[in-house]
């Protein structure tokens, strides 16, 4: 559909649109605890997630009226800075990462970070949640924490399949191309 026809019949996205949207909306939700959880980040990995976690949070404590929220605004861009300056001196030192790369989990005590980020950082967040409330938090606040457990959940699915479908499209085209060279060669016809 043309530009202009979009603009004549309203805005109508494709199912290819909202799924990005949401895509991004959930990965900038989870972006507002992978700074606490994480480490090791790409250069880009917390720049557009980061800024759609800013946002999430200022609406979240603006509209909610929730003060926990301010708080703990300031101690993730305190740990926003600190991740990104982690990030600059692994690239100073020379360390090669994905500039997307949305950082490793602790080693010591996981040996599979995709179990990790599926399950235990979900289920970490409920946990802080239901801490949070037992601590005196506002109920609000400790909702925002808990929910955070779907998107992460989320993001860590959706991300698992995309390696998947590109790990499937690199081992297709090694086929194709290892073919060609045979049909080349004319071993093949």
């Amino acid at each position: 559909m043309s530009g202009s026809q979009n603009n004549e019949n309203g805005f109508n996205p494709s199912r290819k649109d909202t799924f990005n949207f949401v895509y991004a909306a959930a990965k900038g939700y989870s972006t507002c605890f992978t700074p606490f959880i994480r480490r090791n980040f790409g250069s880009e990995a917390l720049g557009f997630p980061g800024l759609f976690a800013f946002i999430i949070m200022l609406v979240v404590g603006s509209f909610g009226r929730i003060p926990e929220m301010w708080p703990y605004l300031a101690v993730w861009i305190v740990a926003m800075l600190l991740q990104r300056a982690s990030t600059m001196r692994a690239m100073r030192r020379g360390v090669v990462r994905h500039s997307r790369y949305d950082g490793d989990v602790d080693r010591k005590l996981f040996k599979n970070r995709t179990t990790v980020k599926q399950f235990f950082e979900p289920v970490a967040c409920v946990i802080a949640a239901v801490c949070f409330e037992q601590l005196g938090a506002s109920h609000s606040f400790a909702l925002f924490v808990g929910w955070g457990a779907f998107p992460l959940a989320f993001v860590a699915m959706i991300d698992r399949q995309l390696w998947n479908k590109r790990v499937q499209a690199m081992r297709d085209a090694e086929i194709e191309q290892r073919y060609l060279a045979a049909k080349f060669r004319g071993e093949v016809e």
